[in-house]
């Protein structure tokens, strides 16, 4: 059994923390926020999105019952106060948001907890694993990136494009869920989420050009906020040195696909892919070739899919088959 913590209850946090449940020989043993522990019950049970825990689950002194199963509750803000030896963590999730390199991390690893994966780019040269694309290059690293969202969408795709086609450049489109960065109510800071589509840059562009040095100031990248609360659709439009038709493209992309990608061509929208468990699922009817531009429409979950991914990460990591 795999035991794991995860510091950071937000949603990505709780994405996965629903996803451990569910998932053979892992065990959730301890959560970390600044929330009350109170909130910790409430949180992981109901959810706008996801909709109630079906879950046995009860809040105690210092810790959540599900399931008979017990899951530890910390209230640290100050990683040296958060004390996880007596639990034999095999894996911290670092879902804060907050702690984005190997020296802020190197404290847990320091107290016993065997390995870390960071849920989002970090800001040092801590290697970025993404499933079914570069997985098998792990070397055993104490503190490794699960990369981004966008990552695990965008860079399977450009890896088949490039290595069938060559890509001379590209540029992506983040049509994305709003975040709790944004405000509900125009401030000075911000425009009201749920009432306007509000460009934001992307760091998309930066965080694909870490897997494809050769496309280094070749790609770029711009998101819009859109006023629904889940799911992304990217647009991807790639510049190649090859030309094929747009059946022989489909058949291209789904010759190459791993297992967390999918493909459809029914005329779905955007709450089709709630709690998708996918990277990504490519919309073939919105998928075409014009000579040298190719033109590709991926839906994702980019809460549910990537801990879907972060989890299978901290599968691999600890020899677990996926």
């Amino acid at each position: 059994m795999i035991k794991i913590a995860i510091n950071g209850f937000g949603r990505i946090g709780r994405s996965a923390a629903r996803i451990i449940l569910d998932t053979p020989n892992l065990e959730l043993v301890a959560i970390n926020d600044i929330i009350d522990l109170k909130d910790f019950y409430y949180y992981f049970k109901y959810d706008s999105i996801y909709k109630e825990l079906k879950d046995k689950i009860s809040l105690h002194d210092n810790y959540l019952l599900v399931d008979q199963k017990k899951i530890y509750l910390f209230n640290k803000k100050d990683p040296k106060e958060l004390n996880l030896k007596d639990l034999d963590v095999d894996v911290l999730l670092e879902c804060s948001g907050v702690f984005l390199t190997s020296n802020s991390l190197r404290y847990h690893v320091e107290n016993g907890i065997k390995k870390i994966i960071i849920s989002a780019p970090p800001k040092d040269d801590t290697k970025m694993y993404i499933m079914y694309h570069n997985h098998k290059e792990y070397k055993n690293e104490k503190i490794v990136s699960n990369s981004s969202c966008s990552a695990n969408a965008i860079v399977p795709i450009f890896d088949i494009i490039d290595k069938h086609l060559s890509i001379k450049s590209a540029f992506i489109t983040t049509i994305h869920s709003y975040t709790t960065d944004q405000s509900l109510l125009d401030t000075k800071y911000s425009r009201s989420a749920p009432n306007n589509i509000i460009p934001v840059d992307s760091s998309a562009a930066k965080t694909t050009e870490k897997f494809f040095p050769h496309l280094k100031d070749k790609i770029y990248s711009k998101s819009l906020r859109i006023p629904l609360p889940a799911t992304t659709i990217y647009d991807l439009n790639i510049k190649i040195d090859k030309t094929i038709s747009t059946k022989e493209l489909h058949e291209l992309i789904k010759k190459n696909l791993s297992k967390t990608f999918n493909t459809t061509n029914s005329p779905l929208v955007s709450s089709d892919f709630i709690k998708d468990s996918y990277s990504a699922t490519i919309d073939l009817n919105l998928t075409q070739i014009d000579q040298n531009l190719v033109k590709i429409i991926l839906y994702q979950d980019n809460e549910f899919g990537y801990a879907k991914r972060l989890i299978d990460l901290t599968r691999y990591i600890t020899g677990v088959r996926v």
